[in-house]
């Protein structure tokens, strides 16, 4: 059985730095809605070198997260997140370079705590790592 609470909290948090990432906010406040820890950090982090870049991400992220373990306050998920329609753009609307997209190895834990749970562990691979 799929914790269907962490599946959602794991999709939630893609949700919010994909608004996060619209305008390279790493004081957005929907990034601490579903992260937690390393997560947080390293989602705040990606918006502060996105920003020293001057550049926003725009599109769509397709996931497709799979359980690999899980406990009653912990779950290990592995996704391969297929980030082809998701790229950098510069302050003129113009793509940052010509590299497309492509899918990154997504490992995340998820802990349980207060009634809900927040993805506090985070690992995006590069792209083509899955």
């Amino acid at each position: 059985m799929q914790p269907v609470e962490a599946l959602a909290a794991y999709r939630a948090m893609w949700d919010d730095l994909a608004a996060a990432a619209e305008t390279s906010d790493a004081k957005h406040p929907g990034l601490d809605a579903h992260a937690s820890g390393g997560a947080l950090q390293l989602l705040r982090h990606m918006m502060t070198e996105d920003r020293k870049k001057e550049v926003v991400t725009k599109g769509q992220l397709h996931l497709d997260p799979v359980v690999e373990g899980n406990g009653t306050m912990r779950v290990v998920i592995r996704d391969c997140v297929d980030a082809t329609d998701w790229l950098h753009y510069t302050s003129d609307g113009k793509p940052e370079n010509d590299v497309p997209g492509g899918h990154h190895r997504i490992d995340a834990t998820l802990l349980q705590r207060g009634g809900g749970w927040w993805v506090d562990r985070l690992y995006v691979g590069q792209v083509g790592s899955c």
